[in-house]
């Protein structure tokens, strides 16, 4: 099909059908998302061009010339959105998604569906009002997004996602197999084999059928996103935004305010010359600072995530949500590797997990940030609601582990007293002085945060899956499906072969997880358990 053949596909009628087997040209709405696209790529570069605007606002700014310049930049963008959509074309052939694009220089690709890890549908704030937005489609292994198809309607956007989407017939039919052995087979999940072996059949059941197929998993109002916001990420914020700020101020003259002086002569006059109350006060002061950067995560987890919902349709995770720009996240529920539950340190007070769905290494559903597909706030009964609406994932383990294995102390032995080698040599050179008292000091304290570290170290063995619990003030567990582990290595040393000890490292396709210093009959069980469930069936992998 020739170029002009393709230009007068814009304004073609939408496909009821969900054919997409010829060439495709966006609509001239997606130049919208062109201009935005470039736009946000040169702000979010931005850090380049401080100096330069730095040194005209020092030598004095020149609006025309500002204007003129903003000006130029409009009619640039305008212009490279123009070619953008021109020659920008896409088609479903066969069993891939092939897209070309560019003026000089053409660049084609060929994307397998097989190979397609997130399917995101965004809707921009500026896509809202006529109801378009943009399919974003990612490769496992992908550093960039493979694919923005922009400007698409729902209906459009719902049809090629399905396709995109769609699982091997091999595996649906052994899972009919097994479910009619079982008796349970009816007729939601025969619709939902039909629709994955044929992506059009669900344009031939009924929408009542269809509905059938969709199963809410899990739900988050504002209070839970607010407490999300407020538990999640907070110290990074403070060390970034603060850091900065902090070492820009002339503190001298933020003394001379008079609520300052006010505040402290408060201060001064509650505590005295108590140290006790001095401590106190600088924790209320440090806790009200830190409520007040709070607010950053607060605003960006709601802005994001509300509404949040997370649905199980066919055989994939969807994720909805976001208040300016409305985002959905399609994940297919065999990408997925590992759950990770992270609690934080201030998450611990309020008894709630951030669950991560640790997918396929490469680029992650959270995109720039590099994050993968996250529950926010669930309380740990919850747990076991989620898994068992996701029985794929939940491997006969429906509930986080309340006690784990230890690691052996020599993890500890070897490591808790490295920190005293600087002090214990300075000392012997030096003698005891200020200086090498402090060494002491931080020797003690780095001593107690390895121990607390190596408290939190442990593991979990049962039927189908091995649990890694690690922290140090924050708790994490990762619960490892044996049908995902790739390869194993054991490793010891001539110490940890004498006493019976080894390091596990567990590979799968998101990266690889480390269990040191087990006792290494666990660590050969281990190893067995997951070679023999993958030895004659590596289709779990990825």
């Amino acid at each position: 099909m020739t170029e002009s053949k393709d230009a007068t596909s814009v304004n073609k009628p939408q496909k009821s059908h969900g054919d997409f087997s010829q060439w495709q040209s966006l609509s001239p709405w997606s130049m919208l998302s062109f201009s935005f696209g470039t736009a946000k790529a040169i702000l979010s570069n931005g850090y380049a061009i401080i100096p330069i605007v730095f040194a005209g606002w020092k030598n004095g700014f020149d609006l025309q010339l500002g204007l003129l310049a903003a000006i130029v930049l409009m009619i640039l963008l305008s212009v490279f959105a123009v070619i953008q959509w021109r020659k920008y074309r896409f088609k479903l052939n066969g069993q891939q998604l092939n897209i070309k694009r560019g003026l000089l220089f053409t660049r084609k690709d060929e994307i397998p569906f097989n190979k397609i890890q997130n399917i995101r549908y965004e809707q921009p704030f500026y896509f809202k009002p006529l109801k378009l937005g943009t399919l974003v489609i990612e490769t496992a292994g992908s550093k960039e997004d493979e694919a923005h198809l922009a400007a698409l309607n729902a209906s459009d956007a719902n049809l090629i996602k399905q396709q995109l989407l769609q699982l091997q017939s091999s595996s649906n039919e052994q899972l009919g197999a097994e479910q009619l052995e079982t008796g349970q087979l009816n007729s939601t999940t025969a619709n939902e084999n039909r629709i994955e072996d044929n992506p059009l059949e669900a344009h031939r059941l009924d929408s009542a059928q269809v509905s059938q197929s969709t199963r809410l998993i899990i739900k988050r109002d504002l209070k839970q996103l607010i407490q999300f916001g407020f538990y999640q990420n907070n110290l990074i914020w403070l060390a970034v935004i603060a850091g900065p700020i902090l070492g820009q101020i002339k503190w001298e003259d933020i003394v001379e305010i008079p609520l300052v002086q006010y505040i402290w002569t408060n201060i001064v006059s509650f505590s005295g010359e108590n140290l006790t109350l001095q401590v106190i006060s600088a924790v209320i002061i440090f806790a009200l600072i830190y409520s007040l950067f709070s607010l950053i995560s607060i605003i960006a987890a709601v802005l994001k995530y509300y509404p949040y919902r997370l649905e199980k349709r066919l055989k994939t995770l969807q994720r909805s949500g976001g208040v300016i720009s409305h985002q959905q996240d399609a994940l297919a529920i065999k990408r997925v590797q590992l759950l990770h539950f992270s609690q934080p340190i201030l998450a611990r007070f309020f008894g709630v997990w951030t669950v991560y769905l640790k997918q396929v290494k490469g680029q992650e559903v959270e995109q720039k940030a590099a994050q993968h597909m996250l529950i926010p706030t669930v309380k740990t009964a919850e747990t076991s609601t989620i898994l068992q609406h996701i029985p794929e994932l939940s491997g006969g383990c429906n509930s986080i582990p309340k006690t784990y294995q230890s690691i052996a102390f020599a993890w500890f032995t070897r490591r808790g007293f490295i920190a005293f080698i600087p002090a214990a040599l300075l000392t012997a050179i030096e003698g005891l002085d200020i200086f090498t008292g402090i060494l002491w000091l931080v020797a003690f304290l780095v001593m107690g945060l390895i121990y607390l570290r190596y408290k939190q170290w442990g593991y979990v063995i049962e039927d189908n899956v091995v649990w890694q619990h690690s922290g140090l003030f924050s708790r994490n567990w990762k619960r490892i499906p044996f049908e995902k582990v790739q390869h194993v290595s054991i490793i010891q040393t001539k110490a940890q072969k004498k006493k019976g000890y080894a390091y596990l490292k567990l590979g799968l396709a998101s990266g690889s997880l480390t269990l040191p210093y087990i006792k290494q009959l666990d660590a050969n069980f281990i190893a067995e358990k997951a070679m023999a469930r993958t030895k004659y069936d590596s289709s779990n992998w990825i």
